[in-house]
């Protein structure tokens, strides 16, 4: 395949996806039990919007932009194993859904520390030790806490910790993987390292380097870069389809119509068998479904 053909299939199987596994504009009813997985669906629907952007920037020459959306595809990539991989009690459900109250709270600090720097006025600001302590004790009835022996008592305290693209990808070898290939190489991309700055600069002539005189050229991009991302990007969502539909056939198989498998099945197929034309696609180990999906 090549670029344009690329995109074409990328769009198709964008479109694939959200009408027949994710039941674009079908209702959703999810029963207690099956929290998890209306945060999987809802991530996984947000990937597709993430994909469809990536090739739009792709389309139009901006592989170094489309970087940073391919970074987000891997986030909800490796959230969604993250949620899918939990244990009986819910905890990494847990963690994940108390994230906007330690964010909460950690903006709450930074104020705090901005009213001590006296980069902000205090008026208005009188209870802000208070909204602190009403997150903190919150967090710890919730669970969410650490102790340490003072004086021979345990005092608890909050666990403000945030969850962290790290975090995540130590939980298994094939996430790590995939933050160290893909994501950390990408944050050069998103925080404007200077290295990844060289493209936008024409020479203006052979025997002068560009970091003395050129043409800005916002129209250039690395070639071999806008490959990767776009190997990368249709990979990643398809094989995060792959993960998703070999997580409900294994554990909760009784939610898919059964007229639906046959057509399920074929597509995952269809994916697998595409493959070929990704070149720095995961192995075949990692993109195949289950056994109940083969």
């Amino acid at each position: 395949m090549n670029k344009k053909e690329k995109i074409e299939y990328g769009r198709y199987t964008i479109e694939e996806i959200t009408s027949k596994f994710l039941k674009k504009d079908s209702p959703y009813f999810f029963l207690s039990g099956y929290e998890y997985l209306r945060e999987v669906i809802t991530l996984y629907g947000k990937q597709s919007n993430l994909l469809e952007s990536t090739l739009l920037l792709l389309e139009n020459n901006h592989a170094e932009e489309a970087y940073l959306l391919l970074r987000s595809i891997l986030n909800n990539k490796m959230l969604i194993e993250y949620l899918c991989n939990d244990d009986d009690e819910g905890t990494r459900y847990k963690e994940y859904m108390i994230q906007p109250q330690k964010a909460q709270l950690s903006l709450l600090y930074d104020i705090k520390r901005a009213v001590k720097e006296g980069w902000m006025d205090k008026e208005g600001l009188e209870s802000l030790d208070e909204k602190i302590q009403e997150y903190e004790q919150a967090l710890i009835d919730k669970g969410f806490k650490k102790t340490r022996k003072k004086q021979n008592k345990t005092i608890a305290y909050a666990d403000t910790r945030t969850l962290n693209i790290k975090k995540m990808a130590l939980t298994d070898q094939l996430s790590f993987g995939t933050y160290m290939t893909f994501y950390r190489d990408g944050s050069k991309y998103e925080h404007s390292d200077f290295s990844t700055l060289n493209i936008y600069r024409q020479p203006v002539q052979s025997d002068v380097p560009n970091t003395q005189a050129f043409v800005l050229d916002l129209s250039r991009t690395d070639t071999e870069l806008e490959g990767k991302v776009l190997n990368t990007a249709i990979t990643m969502y398809s094989l995060t389809f792959t993960f998703i539909f070999r997580h409900m056939l294994n554990n909760h198989k009784h939610l898919f119509q059964q007229e639906e498998l046959p057509e399920l099945l074929a597509l995952a197929q269809r994916f697998a068998d595409n493959d070929k034309y990704f070149m720095n696609n995961p192995t075949p180990e990692e993109m195949s479904t289950s056994e109940g999906a083969q």
